[in-house]
């Protein structure tokens, strides 16, 4: 049914510009007051942070190599100060913050602590708001461990990729395999409430007996969820390309039996959990409001698509001018598509099938996926194999093209 396996969910996405309504003042558009039934509404908050200190062979984020500006989080928190007092803002609650990267642990102790005093300061948060940090291991000092957990970080996901000293070499990842197991072993004993880490795997000259040992570091630890990611082969990265496909199934077959006999399940495509909610990106497969704060992040509030520069002056200045700040308005029928992908990104398919141009069609898919071996049918509703989690965003694409589109 497939050939060649799409590796990640923007490979699955859908071309925007067909629900574009124009351009809008952000103070402006933001500065309502939401209908009674809307008010206090869950939203997530996602902070980028594009420093880091070295760049990772594998890598191709929106990032560059060099030390934070001093002024950063004195800028993200003046952008806060900015969204605080808008209508529509005042009104949510937000249930879950990611800071990203980059990596957002390149900022010191202090002014880590400043954006996150201001995130309660500013903003409502929810009782048992989720807060996650992104970040690798050379930048967790004690002193930044200790400050979270005083500061209230509930969850962390550390790039790790491998604990095999030859593959972090290859990756550019700094330290052994050793220390950062080490220090994941130091952030369980401090108990934060969720620990997850990166897994990269088909990496060049990657054995089944190296993956099996990161397997069962990840199995000892006792991590309560892993994001699972096969090298992808990427003109703006370093690295040699991954591993042929019939290695790629092999290893995502190794992980997939391994971790399920573990007491791990997938959460998502790329995740398997046993303990960890990871509410901030199940709150996005849901097509909840996310705020983007800091440069070149990206979100979405009220329908209105938000995207910062990443130049920190371009930034800077966008935070100074504020109130001349832009958004993209974009028709609800483009948050339906976003649940309709979040919904295969949680590996089930969408239960509305009128949402596909043709019925027969699709219901020849549906059989061809179910002898396959992709799906199965649980009660009224289908959810993907570890068969159909694998070619899963094969399958997204494949069933976004049998939709209706807007304007047709």
């Amino acid at each position: 049914m497939f050939k060649e396996r799409l590796k990640t969910h923007h490979s699955a996405m859908a071309e925007a510009a067909r629900y574009t309504r124009g351009p809008r003042k952000v103070s402006e558009f933001l500065n309502v007051t939401l209908p009674d039934e809307a008010v206090s509404k869950k939203a997530t908050i996602y902070i980028h942070v594009p420093f880091c200190s070295k760049i990772c062979s594998f890598c191709n984020m929106r990032r560059s190599l060099q030390s934070p500006r001093e002024n950063y989080h004195t800028l993200l928190i003046e952008e806060m100060k900015a969204y605080k007092d808008l209508d529509y803002i005042k009104n949510l609650t937000f249930d879950a913050i990611y800071f990203g990267g980059g990596t957002p642990t390149t900022l010191n102790t202090g002014a880590l602590r400043e954006v996150l005093r201001a995130l309660r300061e500013y903003f409502n948060l929810s009782a048992d708001v989720e807060i996650t940090i992104e970040t690798t291991v050379t930048e967790l000092t004690h002193e930044k461990l200790q400050m979270f957990k005083e500061e209230g970080v509930t969850r962390f996901s550390v790039g790790v990729q491998t604990f095999n000293d030859e593959g972090r070499k290859l990756m550019g990842r700094i330290g052994s395999g050793e220390t950062a197991y080490e220090k994941l072993k130091q952030m369980k004993d401090m108990g934060f409430k969720t620990l997850s880490m990166d897994l990269i795997y088909n990496y060049p000259g990657q054995t089944k007996e190296d993956l099996e040992e990161d397997l069962d570091k990840i199995i000892a630890l006792e991590l309560d969820g892993f994001s699972m990611y096969s090298l992808i082969d990427m003109k703006a990265t370093t690295i040699e390309d991954a591993q042929g496909i019939n290695q790629d199934t092999l290893f995502f077959d190794i992980i997939s039996e391994k971790m399920k006999k573990a007491g791990y399940r997938f959460l998502e495509l790329t995740k398997m959990v046993t303990r960890d909610q990871y509410k901030y990106v199940m709150n996005r497969h849901e097509g909840m409001d996310t705020l983007p704060l800091g440069a070149g992040a990206g979100g979405s509030v009220g329908g209105l698509m938000l995207m910062n520069p990443i130049n920190l002056d371009q930034y800077e200045e966008s935070i100074k001018t504020f109130g001349a700040r832009n958004g993209m308005l974009f028709s609800p029928a483009y948050r339906d598509l976003a649940i309709f992908k979040g919904t295969l990104q949680k590996g089930y398919l969408p239960e509305d099938i009128s949402v596909y141009i043709d019925l027969a069609q699709y219901e020849k898919t549906l059989l061809e996926m179910l002898e396959k071996g992709y799906i199965e049918k649980e009660g009224s509703s289908y959810h993907f194999t570890s068969k159909g989690i694998f070619w899963g965003n094969n399958i997204s694409r494949l069933l976004y093209d049998m939709r209706v589109q807007e304007g047709e």
